[in-house]
């Protein structure tokens, strides 16, 4: 009878903790910050940098390409801030203030998207992810499902900050229509712009999770592992969190993203490549994102 009360009490306080780690979960609330850099080593081709140089018309074209390859060769850095609960959470980019230019400077900037470089708000429950975009100022509501990562662990782990981390990597397959667009891609890339200098990357993306915070979500598009995802590496891009706080005391201020026209991610992707594709071949810019102040 004495064995029977002490396995009845075991299982009581087992049933207990297990509610209180539920409720913990439900409860459960934090705020990721990370850090975005983004780096394009350019081929050493000589003969691709002429080709590039000869494609410049003017003095003023060769400015541009020259900066373009400088802003390329030393990154471009942002900063996100990921919100979290066991539901939800939201990524978004830090907005920074305009640095002041002086008359007539040309400023230069290259943007890269993937997983980890797009605001975006998760809802977990229903496995579906919400981004605001625009295409040539026309607002955009981009809805779709949230992508699934074949992730394969690998026996390593290290230090990040005070969370021991488990390294997971994926490799994406390429359909073939994402085949024959990358082939494209490269016979555009070769008729003499910069693009024809950027190597080509490893496919494979590689993250860093840890299951001290077990909550199966990740920054930008990236989910699916035991833990909370610290690191990212994908192509040129770096992702790194630098802090988190845990249970924070100020709420959270997730808003699930309403405005714009609502569309799928492929739908949306096909619409801005045929707008882009419209803008180059139109006022030949090959692509560049430029912007210039002048004076009054």
């Amino acid at each position: 009878m004495k064995n029977f009360k002490w396995t009845a009490l075991i299982v009581v306080c087992i049933a207990f903790a297990k509610a209180n780690t539920l409720q913990a979960q439900e409860n459960f609330k934090a705020i990721a910050h990370y850090i975005v850099q983004t780096k394009i080593d350019l081929k050493d081709d000589e003969d691709k940098q002429k080709e590039a140089k000869d494609e410049a018309e003017d003095a003023r074209t060769s400015e541009i390409m020259a900066k373009l390859r400088e802003a390329m060769s030393k990154g471009n850095q942002q900063e996100y801030v990921m919100e979290i609960t066991p539901t939800e959470s939201s990524y978004n980019k830090v907005v920074e203030l305009a640095k002041p230019k002086k008359a007539g400077e040309i400023s230069v900037s290259f943007t890269v998207n993937n997983g980890s470089t797009s605001s975006v708000y998760k809802d977990l429950k229903e496995q579906k992810y919400y981004k605001e975009d625009e295409i040539m100022g026309k607002e955009f509501l981009i809805v779709d499902d949230i992508p699934s990562y074949a992730w394969q662990p690998v026996n390593e782990t290290k230090k990040i900050g005070n969370y021991t981390c488990y390294k997971a990597t994926y490799t994406p397959v390429l359909t073939e229509e994402e085949k024959k667009e990358q082939e494209e891609k490269m016979e555009k890339a070769s008729q003499g712009s910069l693009l024809a200098m950027i190597p080509e990357q490893d496919r494979t993306i590689t993250a860093w999770y840890t299951p001290e915070i077990p909550i199966s979500n990740g920054p930008g598009e990236y989910q699916g592992l035991p833990g909370l995802i610290l690191e990212v590496q994908e192509a040129n891009t770096v992702l790194l969190c630098t802090k988190i706080e845990i249970n924070p005391e100020k709420d959270l201020d997730m808003k699930k993203p309403k405005s714009g026209k609502k569309i799928n991610q492929k739908d949306f992707d096909e619409l801005r490549e045929k707008k882009m594709q419209e803008r180059m071949e139109r006022n030949g810019n090959k692509g560049f994102i430029i912007t210039r102040t002048t004076s009054n």
